[in-house]
């Protein structure tokens, strides 16, 4: 299963269109979208492009803590995903800018074995307890790619600046 990561677009819903168009000869067709947080309203505006590249594709997101207003949205979610179990959130209730642990910590409670977030704008992976993820900023031309099989991940960051 192949997912594309994106957080804090911030508004940028052209660079959502545009770091998917990027990506897709690389990856494929995509089976889920994860957005965490700082614009995910933006998903909702680019899913018609999202669905005419992938019509049946999942789209997961969290709020963040720019997004006053979606108030519908979950901080955190956990996803099945290729056979893991993924957290997903933006990382500011984790305090992802000093220290890790928290994000860490959570995931293992939830049972997941791979945490997605968000917020600090800086791609970044990271092993503990859990494969820590951060896609990095669309504003800064930044995606992930995860490819999760048999609950083994495989991820790669990726920048089109």
């Amino acid at each position: 299963m192949k997912a594309l990561l994106f957080s804090d677009s911030h508004g940028d819903v052209s660079g959502i269109r545009y770091l998917s168009s990027m990506a897709w000869p690389r990856t494929g067709h995509i089976d889920a979208y994860f957005h965490m947080g700082d614009g995910c309203e933006d998903m909702l505006v680019a899913e018609r492009v999202l669905r005419d590249h992938d019509p049946d594709c999942r789209i997961y997101r969290v709020r963040g803590n720019c997004d006053y207003f979606v108030p519908d949205l979950k901080d955190e979610q956990v996803v099945e995903f290729g056979g893991a179990k993924i957290y997903m959130t933006h990382g500011h209730r984790h305090s992802v800018k000093t220290t890790l642990s928290i994000l860490d910590d959570a995931a293992v409670d939830a049972g997941c074995s791979i945490a997605l977030y968000g917020h600090t704008h800086a791609a970044a992976m990271d092993m503990r307890s859990t494969l820590l993820i951060n896609p990095g900023s669309v504003m800064n031309e930044r995606i992930g790619f995860l490819e999760v099989e048999d609950g083994r991940p495989r991820i790669q960051l990726l920048y089109f600046g």
